[in-house]
Order: structure tokens, then sequence, then C-alpha cells
């Protein structure tokens, strides 16, 4: 398992993440989620999707992860709901650009909180 992850609450813009967090409702899409919004509204659904491969293996969430992360886990997927290190490692990469660009869209301060040690495995 990877070191530094979003899931473990040490991502590596971490600080960056919680804010943006508090900017999600608690139900549905953000507000003007197709203009002013939309690195948000990706920020929401990549959480979603994010939870679910970490809680469910991506049992509810698969297809919709790949729209959102750009790849299929499941293809990284080797047993009992778990995947190789290297889908979680490609998770984590894009976490970081979505949550990057949602910080930059909100004017929330983009500090590396874990800067690139999440690269290590336990």
């Amino acid at each position: 398992m990877i070191k530094h992850t979003y899931w473990n609450h040490k991502g590596t813009f971490q600080s960056a993440a919680k804010a943006l967090n508090e900017l999600i409702p608690a139900e549905g899409s953000v507000a003007n989620p197709r203009s002013k919004n939309k690195k948000l509204e990706k920020f929401r659904k990549a959480c979603n999707c994010y939870h679910d491969l970490y809680n469910n293996g991506l049992c509810n969430r698969a297809q919709e992860f790949r729209q959102v992360f750009g790849f299929g886990a499941s293809r990284y997927k080797y047993a009992f709901g778990r995947f190789y290190t290297t889908a979680y490692l490609r998770t984590e990469e894009q976490m970081d650009a979505i949550v990057a660009a949602a910080a930059l869209e909100q004017g929330i301060e983009l500090v590396e909180d874990y800067p690139q040690e999440k690269l290590e495995t336990v």
C-alpha cells in the first residue's frame, strides 16, 4: 500500500483538498457545475470515485472512475477487491492534478503538504 494518500489524510495537497471539501454540498452537484465551478464539480466526482476505490474496490463506480480519472483501475485488480500498487499510484497522481486544478479555480492556496513521499510504499 502507498504510504501517503488522500485516503489516509496525507495527500500531496491535503490542506487544499480539505478546503475544497468544505465547498462541496452534502448531496448533489455543486452550484454552476458546467461553468464557474467546473473543476470543483470534477473534484466532487473524483472524491466519490476515490472513496469507492478504497472502500468498495470500485464495485459501484468503476465506469465513472474511468471517466473521471482517465483510466480503468479494473485492469489492475488482482484478487479479493484489491488492486496492484500501480492502480493506487496512478489514482494518487490524477487526484493531485484534480485537486490542483480545482484549487486554482476556487482561489485556494496550493501547498505541498506531503510532497512525493506518497510514492514510498509500506
